[in-house]
C-alpha cells in the first residue's frame, strides 16, 4: 500500500506531479515529446466527480512548443506513466487534462494519520520556527471594544492561530494610542461630564465623547476621588482624566477582550514609543542617508523614492513630528526585537497610511515584504433588518461587550462569543460584512457555526449511544478497524474532505485569511451529516463495518475540533 506522511493530500499531488515530469522526460527520450524544459504546473482537483480525483493541465500549456494538438501531448505522457498502486486508472478528458482517479489506500491511511496525530492532526513546519509578529485591535483607548475592533480581534487571534500551527513562532502585540488629540479631547468630555454632574451648566466640548461610558466614568471618579479632585486646578483635573481615564478604559478592554477569548502577549505604548528616543533615532537614520529636505520651514521625507504617490512632511514648521515618525520609530522597535515578519492589521480609515509607512521601512533598511498590512473592512450590525449606526464621539457605538451580553440572553454565554466569532471570519477580512443578529440567534442549521458544532456533537452522541448499546468496550480501540469496508459514495466523498484538512489550514495561514478555514468546516459538516442521514453507524450485526464508520466519525470529530479550536471557536460534545 502506498503510504503518505502528515499532509496526505499534499503528498499525493507530489508524487503524481513526480510520475508526470517522470513521464515528460521519458516520452522526450523516446522522441514522443519536443520540448527544451517543462514549465510549473500544478496539480488540481476537477469541478466535476466524473473527472477524477486529481487533475494536470499540463498537455495544454506545452502544446505549443510541441507543436502537436494537447490531447495528443497528453496520450504520450500517459503513455509513459507506469503502474502504481496510488492509481486506479488515468483518463485523458476535453483538449487534454489528464485526470486521475485513485484507488482508496492513500484514503484509508489518512484514517490512521488523523487518528494518530489528533489534536496535533492539521498541524505542519513550513514556518521553521521563524518569529512573526501580530499586531490587531490597536484601538484607540478612550472607549470600550467596539464590534468593529471586535471582528479584527477575532481575524488576527486566528491568522496567528494558523502561523502557530503552521511552525512560526508568533507574538500577538496589541498597540495602544494613548497620546495625541484624541486623547486630550477624551480628558475634556470627562471633564465637562464631572463638572455637569456637580450640577454646574457647561456647554459639552465640540466633537467631544458623547458615550455614556464617558458618563459612567465621571460619576465613578466623583465616587472615588470627590475631595481630591475638589482641590486640583482645571489643568491639574484633565491631566488626572486623561491618566486615569486611560488605564480605566484599558483595563476594560483587556477585560472584554480576555472574555472574548484573546488575550495579547503585548500591550505596547505610544506614550512609551515617545519618550524611548527610537523617534530621534528613526530621524537621524533617514537624515543620514539623505533621505530628507527642507522645504517652507518643515521637513520633508523622500517618500516617493520609495514608491509612494508624494513626499511626506515628518518635521512641522513649528518642530513637532508628525503622526508617521511614531509608527516608524514604534516598527523600529519592533525589528530591533528580532522580528522577521510583522503583520499588522488596520481599519479601512488607514489605507492611505499603508505607502507612506512601507516607505518608511524600507528607508530605515528593512525588506519591502517585512511589513505586512491587512486592512480588515467595517460590518454593518443588523437587528430586525434595520443597520444599527456606530458612531464612538456620537456614542452610537455597540460595544463587544454589548454584542456579547445581547447573543447570551437569546442563546446562552456558552456559544455566545463562539457565534460572534465565526460569524467575523465567516467572509474575507477585505469585504465589508453585515453580522445579522437574526441568524446568529437561531439555534438551527441556517446558522453556520451551529451547523458545524452540532457534526462535532453528533459524532460525540454516536460513541455516548455506542456506550448506552454495549458497544463502547468493541470502539475503545479504532486501531483495528478496517477502513477497506468503506466504499459507499458518501464515504469517499469525506475521506477526501478529510484529507484537505491540512492543505485548508496552510493556504489560509499563506494568505492570512481564516474565511477560507471557516467556509472548509461548513463543507465538512455538509459532508458528514449527509453520510449520517444515509449511513447507519452502529450496527450490532455488522461489528466491522460499524468499527469501520465510527473510525471515520471519530476522524470528522478530530478534524471539525481541530479547525474551530483554530478560530478561537469551542467544539461541544452536545447541544
Amino acid at each position: 500500500m502506498w503510504q503518505g506522511h502528515d499532509n496526505i493530500l499534499a503528498d499525493v499531488r507530489t508524487e503524481l506531479k513526480n510520475m508526470i515530469t517522470n513521464a515528460v522526460n521519458k516520452a522526450r527520450d523516446k522522441g514522443l515529446l519536443n520540448l527544451e524544459a517543462i514549465p510549473e504546473f500544478h496539480i488540481q482537483q476537477p469541478e466535476q466527480q466524473k473527472h477524477g480525483d486529481l487533475s494536470a493541465s499540463l498537455p495544454l500549456m506545452v502544446a505549443r512548443e510541441a507543436k502537436m494538438p494537447p490531447r495528443k501531448v497528453a496520450e504520450n505522457i500517459v503513455h509513459c506513466i507506469p503502474e502504481s498502486d496510488l492509481v486506479e486508472k488515468i483518463e485523458i478528458a476535453g483538449p487534454g487534462f489528464i485526470n486521475f482517479f485513485l484507488t482508496d489506500g492513500w484514503l484509508h491511511d489518512l484514517l490512521f494519520t488523523i487518528r494518530e496525530k489528533a489534536r496535533y492532526f492539521g498541524r505542519t513546519d513550513i514556518g521553521k520556527g521563524r518569529k512573526v509578529q501580530v499586531e490587531f485591535v490597536s484601538a484607540n483607548p478612550v472607549g470600550p471594544v467596539n464590534v468593529v475592533n471586535a471582528r479584527a480581534a477575532s481575524i488576527g487571534d486566528s491568522i496567528a492561530n494558523l502561523l502557530e500551527a503552521t511552525g512560526y513562532q508568533v507574538e500577538r502585540e496589541s498597540y495602544i494610542n494613548d497620546a495625541g488629540a484624541q486623547v486630550d479631547t477624551f480628558a475634556r468630555s470627562i471633564n465637562a461630564r464631572y463638572l455637569q454632574l456637580l450640577g454646574e451648566d457647561i456647554e459639552f466640548p465640540e466633537n467631544g465623547y458623547h458615550g455614556d461610558y464617558i458618563k459612567d466614568l465621571a460619576g465613578d471618579m466623583i465616587q472615588d476621588y470627590r475631595e481630591e479632585l475638589q482641590q486640583k486646578t482645571e489643568a491639574e483635573r484633565l491631566q488626572f482624566f486623561k491618566e486615569e481615564g486611560l488605564k480605566r478604559m484599558l483595563e476594560g478592554q483587556k477585560k472584554d477582550l480576555g472574555d472574548f477569548g484573546l488575550n495579547f502577549d503585548v500591550w505596547a505604548s505610544e506614550t512609551a514609543v515617545r519618550q524611548s528616543g527610537k523617534m530621534d533615532e528613526v530621524l537621524q537614520y533617514i537624515q543620514d542617508k539623505g533621505y530628507t529636505y527642507k522645504r517652507e520651514g518643515a521637513v520633508w521625507f523622500k517618500s516617493t523614492f520609495f514608491r509612494d504617490d508624494r513626499d511626506r512632511p515628518i518635521i512641522k514648521s513649528n518642530g513637532d513630528v508628525t503622526y508617521i515618525v511614531p509608527d516608524w520609530a514604534y516598527h523600529l522597535d519592533k525589528s530591533q526585537r528580532g522580528f522577521e515578519k510583522v503583520i499588522d492589521l488596520w481599519g479601512p480609515d488607514h489605507h492611505g497610511y499603508i505607502s507612506r509607512m512601507q516607505a518608511g521601512m524600507q528607508a530605515l533598511g528593512l525588506p519591502y515584504d517585512w511589513l505586512e498590512i491587512q486592512i480588515v473592512q467595517w460590518l454593518n450590525l443588523l437587528s430586525d433588518g434595520q443597520t444599527v449606526r456606530m458612531s464612538k464621539r456620537a456614542g452610537q457605538f455597540v460595544a463587544l461587550k454589548q454584542l456579547v451580553d445581547e447573543l447570551a440572553e437569546k442563546i446562552g454565554r456558552r456559544f455566545a462569543v463562539d457565534v460572534a466569532r465565526f460569524f467575523f471570519q465567516i467572509r474575507s477580512s477585505t469585504a465589508h460584512l453585515d453580522f445579522d443578529m437574526d441568524l446568529a440567534v437561531q439555534q438551527a442549521e441556517v446558522n453556520p457555526v451551529f451547523y458545524v458544532q452540532y457534526a462535532h456533537a453528533r459524532i460525540c452522541s454516536i460513541f455516548a449511544q455506542a456506550e448506552e448499546r454495549g458497544m463502547g468496550e468493541a470502539l475503545a480501540d479504532l486501531n483495528d478497524a478496517d477502513p477497506s469496508s468503506l466504499r459507499e459514495h458518501e464515504e469517499r466523498e469525506l475521506m477526501k474532505k478529510l484529507a484537505e484538512f491540512t492543505d485548508v489550514v496552510c493556504e489560509s495561514a499563506k494568505a492570512r485569511e481564516p474565511h477560507r478555514l471557516a467556509h472548509y468546516l461548513q463543507e465538512l459538516a455538509s459532508a458528514f451529516h449527509t453520510f449520517y442521514n444515509k449511513h447507519r453507524v452502529l450496527d450490532s450485526e455488522n461489528m466491522q463495518m460499524t468499527k469501520a464508520r465510527a473510525l471515520l466519525a471519530n476522524c470528522v470529530g478530530t478534524v471539525l475540533h481541530n479547525g474551530l479550536a483554530l478560530l478561537g471557536i469551542s467544539a461541544p460534545r452536545s447541544m
